[in-house]
């Protein structure tokens, strides 16, 4: 009985191992591995019947297979032998990481065992009995190291189980989900295409088109034609309201082709012969003045006795006498409210006054200085949406040679009643020192247009202090043989400019008023703060000085040897020390 029992375990182990080979391997190289090991074992097999038949047997030993009931896990067992191939092991390990990983455990262990046709509470006893088996023999840490590996390589590769796969699923079924309904697109669209061949082609033009104006509306507004090209363009159009930086590019890019310069699209300066208005002699004096070219409208005239205060008042004239085609000038009359802003302070009125003038000018000065001439452009009524902006270019040879450029873009001054742009370039700029006779003047800047424009004129920005108050006005001359806007367009251009540079100019004012309101209040409370520091600092001391004096004058009241007493510095010294005998 112990023979056959001995005999018997072998069929045991080998039943086991089949039992094992059943379940899912991790990868094809088990698979292989395992098909390899049955061939063995055929080839083996065929090999001893072969030497059966040669060398005869004189018994043969019939051995039966029966399981011992205390393996079982029911009874308190580890569930049987186990296989004693490293690989099996090997691969019970990895069945052991993938289930302990995986999202339900216990599902999972389920699932796998209902695969093999064994219970839960076996395959756990299995795995638990591989486990304590190969930590005995000490090849545990080398086979969970190696396990733990190829986890990590498959999980790097998207091969891995657990939740490391399903997160890198979820990217692979967004993607195949939108290249699935791509491919139905396209399959419709083919199938639409050959059925309706006229619409489809209408269809997908529309469609680029439609791309097409996504891609380039935020980047330079759908360009219509980038220069002047007649008769079919007089300049540079947009379809939609252009980016103001593409503006500056494109006349950027211009100064670099043109080898760092720009070309004046003005004409050539002609003499023309004009009579003042008025003058001290009876007599009209005639003169001559150039129109036309650079700096045209250094000395043009413009009546601004008509400025009013909170209107914009707008001349258009064909001075064809003078030499302009047409000039066109808007002014406005700004003043200071000082009742205002003499009930918020508590100075006195005339230096209030003062002050509010000396903040408008700065203000003004600022505006034109900095160029923002284009800042409270609202489009309503006769005005339209318009964009001014200066920039600065510097030469490729000398980077001091700097050349200032600007660029305007304007609705309804380009081809179809588009948005039209106009490059411009700085003519001259003159300050209050610069002017000799006349009227005080503050500032005065003019900008000449360049090539590839819907104009060709100079547009003159001006500023003249006035008893009543600040005269802002703005023109635009066109001068004989130069292209010019109709009438509407140039005079709803100047006057958005002039109501822009005039709100601009009273809103920077409230705020330099406020700010200087605000730093002489916080320096008086600074200084009110300093001053009774001073005067505490000052009691203190004082209190001081009169509680030491009385101490002292009771010290002397009660001491008889005041004022008598010398002392000599024995007294600081160690009575062993002192040296006295």
């Amino acid at each position: 009985t112990t023979n056959k029992q001995q005999t018997a375990e072998p069929e045991h182990t080998l039943t086991a191992s089949e039992a094992l080979l059943s379940l899912p391997t991790a990868t094809t190289t088990t698979m292989r591995r395992n098909l390899s090991i049955h061939g063995i074992g055929v080839l083996s097999l065929l090999l001893l019947c072969l030497s059966s038949s040669i060398v005869p047997t004189a018994l043969a030993l019939e051995a039966t297979f029966t399981p011992n009931s205390a393996d079982s896990v029911e009874n308190g067992g580890t569930g049987g032998a186990l296989p004693q191939s490293l690989q099996q092991r090997k691969q019970l390990l990895e069945l052991e990481s993938a289930i302990v990983n995986s999202a339900d455990p216990s599902a999972t262990l389920n699932h796998v065992a209902s695969q093999n046709d064994m219970s839960a509470e076996d395959l756990m006893g299995m795995l638990e009995q591989n486990r304590n088996d190969l930590q005995e023999s000490g090849q545990l840490e080398g086979m969970m190291g190696d396990v733990n590996a190829a986890a990590m390589q498959a999980q790097q590769q998207g091969g891995g189980g657990g939740g490391g796969s399903m997160a890198a699923s979820l990217p692979r079924r967004v993607v195949s989900l939108v290249i699935s309904i791509f491919m139905a697109l396209i399959k419709t669209a083919s199938v639409h295409v050959s059925r309706n061949p006229k619409q489809s082609t209408l269809l997908g033009m529309a469609l680029v088109c439609t791309l097409l104006a996504v891609h380039n509306a935020p980047r330079n507004g759908i360009v219509v034609s980038s220069g002047s090209f007649p008769p079919f363009s007089r300049g540079h159009t947009t379809l939609l309201e252009p980016p103001i930086d593409y503006l500056e590019r494109c006349c950027v890019k211009s100064w670099e082709k043109g080898g760092g310069c720009w070309t004046s699209s003005l004409p050539e300066p002609i003499e023309s012969s004009m009579k003042p208005k008025s003058s001290k002699s009876k007599k009209r004096q005639s003169a001559t003045k150039a129109v036309g070219g650079v700096g045209m409208t250094r000395s043009l005239e413009i009546d601004t006795s008509s400025a009013e205060e909170g209107e914009v008042t707008v001349e258009t004239s064909r001075a064809k006498d003078e030499g302009f085609a047409l000039i066109t000038t808007a002014q406005t009359l700004i003043t200071m409210d000082t009742d205002t802003i003499v009930q918020d302070t508590d100075d006195e009125s005339s230096d209030v006054e003062e002050e509010a003038l000396d903040c408008m000018n700065e203000s003004i000065r600022a505006i034109l200085d900095e160029r923002k001439f284009s800042e409270f452009v609202v489009p309503s009524g006769n005005s339209k949406s318009l964009k001014f902006r200066s920039f600065l270019v510097a030469s490729e040879e000398d980077e001091d040679d700097v050349m200032e450029g600007a660029v305007m873009a304007m609705k309804s001054l380009g081809d179809f009643g588009r948005y039209g742009v106009q490059p411009l370039c700085i003519s001259y700029e003159m300050d209050d020192d610069e002017e000799e006779d006349g009227e005080p003047m503050i500032h005065c800047v003019a900008f000449h247009t360049l090539t590839g424009g819907h104009f060709d004129g100079e547009l003159r920005f001006l500023v003249e202090e006035k008893k009543s108050g600040v005269v802002v006005s703005v023109t635009l001359a066109i001068p004989k043989g130069g292209r010019a806007p109709p009438t509407r367009l140039a005079e709803s251009m100047v006057s958005s400019l002039t109501q822009s540079i005039a709100q601009s100019s009273q809103i920077r004012m409230k705020q330099t008023l406020a700010r200087r309101r605000q730093s002489r209040s916080y320096r008086a409370r600074a200084s009110g703060r300093a001053s009774m520091k001073r005067h505490l600092r000052y009691e203190q001391e004082k209190a001081q000085e009169a509680m030491a004096a009385d101490r002292k004058r009771k010290w002397k009241r009660n001491n008889p040897d005041a004022g008598h007493y010398r002392p000599s510095g024995h007294r600081l010294r160690s009575p062993h020390n002192c040296g006295l005998t």
